[in-house]
């Protein structure tokens, strides 16, 4: 069976458009904005197509937690193998304390409380000015950054309710050479 050039056009234009556009409306690292300070390396993160709405609902359900998890390593450009020099991890869980029913965001041993879900996601919705105590040197160093989230919901794809939970893990990397 032969296939004309109509067709084999059709069909690429059909998977272009429904497996490429949804990998590129997944959750993505936007921008890495480093500060190298003499004594730390400050970091701000930004997402693109970032579930905002899913996790505001997610949280509201009040039953299990949201948990990110940050993996950042700087490695030294190498000829044959890259080195690593540096890793450090950082993590942020965001749920529902029904004792003073309020959301919560717990970070680096503190805890800061919303009254609101929204305001408790919007708050994790981007990372700002993380301090990294490493200094690059003056080779030709990156950043390799990792981002983890996973979080359950009782709502399907389409955000209406199911009767079962499903436990989402998303997960996007990208690279920042300095």
């Amino acid at each position: 069976m032969k296939f004309s050039k109509f067709q084999i056009a059709f069909f690429l234009i059909l998977f272009y458009f429904f497996f490429l556009t949804q990998i590129s409306l997944a959750l993505s690292i936007e921008k890495i904005i480093p500060i190298v300070g003499e004594k730390q390396i400050l970091i701000s993160v930004y997402y693109k197509e970032f579930p905002f709405q899913e996790l505001v609902l997610a949280l509201k359900s009040q039953k299990y937690p949201i948990i990110i998890e940050y993996e950042f390593e700087i490695y030294e450009k190498r000829f044959f193998r890259d080195s690593l020099l540096y890793k450090e991890l950082f993590s942020q869980k965001l749920y529902y304390n029904s004792e003073k029913n309020l959301y919560c965001l717990e970070e680096r041993g503190e805890v800061k409380t919303f009254e609101k879900p929204e305001s408790a996601v919007k708050s994790v919705s981007y990372l700002d000015s993380y301090s990294l105590n490493f200094v690059p040197l003056p080779f030709k160093n990156y950043l390799k950054l990792k981002f983890k989230l996973s979080y359950s919901t009782h709502l399907s794809k389409d955000l209406k309710f199911a009767f079962t939970t499903k436990t989402k893990f998303l997960k996007t990397e990208k690279e920042y050479h300095f």
